[in-house]
């Protein structure tokens, strides 16, 4: 949208979770939009110009991402503390229909760890939320106050995209030689992150919301298949 001369871009919707998180990133230096001004039902904020990162991936080697990626995460995970996340899963999971699905919900249960570190985080660290300008690098886009306040959901939701190319789905790129390499480079810093099962989870946030027999549903569901051992 335009004002006075100026862009900015109005998100609509329950926008509160996305002021909560992005005002407590900034107010710690990540690199977040300024919000202008919100409301219950609407955000303002900043237009950052720049490339997304399947333009970004296509025109330049992946190093500057990656790095770009440790120097958050590691900034992410600064002084973490213990969390037992079993009623949170049991919770979501009570949202997912699991008649398709290659599991049942206690099946799930029973390999998700129960304890994890819990962190400063994004809440929805995909790489279509991560925008590069050329002046100032990367930003981060539409972070929301999530349930999964943990640097290592942070990760599992990267790997949606650099692992199962969620966000080239519906174009004919391809990525693979540079997001296996920053796949395998994160997997390999923060081993503890190293978790199908929580990737499969950080899937079904998205595949409760996919309409059966979608391109959307079946691309889900063939790489939730894949993951399940």
């Amino acid at each position: 949208m335009e004002d006075s001369n100026k862009l900015f871009v109005r998100k609509v919707g329950k926008v509160a979770r996305n002021v909560e998180r992005m005002t407590a990133l900034r107010d710690r230096g990540y690199p977040v939009p300024h919000i202008y001004r919100y409301s219950d039902i609407t955000m303002d904020m900043e237009y950052i110009h720049g490339l997304d990162m399947k333009s970004y991936l296509k025109s330049h080697q992946p190093d500057n991402l990656l790095k770009f990626l440790i120097e958050l995460i590691d900034q992410l995970m600064y002084h973490p503390t213990t969390k037992d996340y079993t009623s949170i899963y049991k919770s979501k999971l009570e949202e997912v229909d699991f008649s398709l699905l290659p599991f049942t919900r206690d099946e799930l249960l029973a390999k998700l760890p129960a304890h994890y570190a819990q962190s400063e985080y994004v809440g929805d660290l995909t790489l279509e939320n991560i925008i590069y300008t050329e002046q100032n690098g990367f930003y981060l886009i539409d972070c929301a106050t999530i349930e999964y306040d943990s640097y290592i959901f942070d990760i599992a939701k990267l790997r949606q995209d650099l692992d199962l190319r969620w966000f080239t789905r519906n174009t004919d790129i391809v990525l693979d030689v540079k997001t296996n390499y920053i796949s395998q480079q994160l997997l390999e810093r923060y081993p503890e992150a190293n978790n199908d099962y929580i990737l499969i989870l950080q899937l079904l946030r998205v595949y409760r919301h996919a309409k059966p027999g979608s391109f959307e549903h079946d691309f889900l569901l063939k790489g939730i298949q894949r993951l399940w051992k």
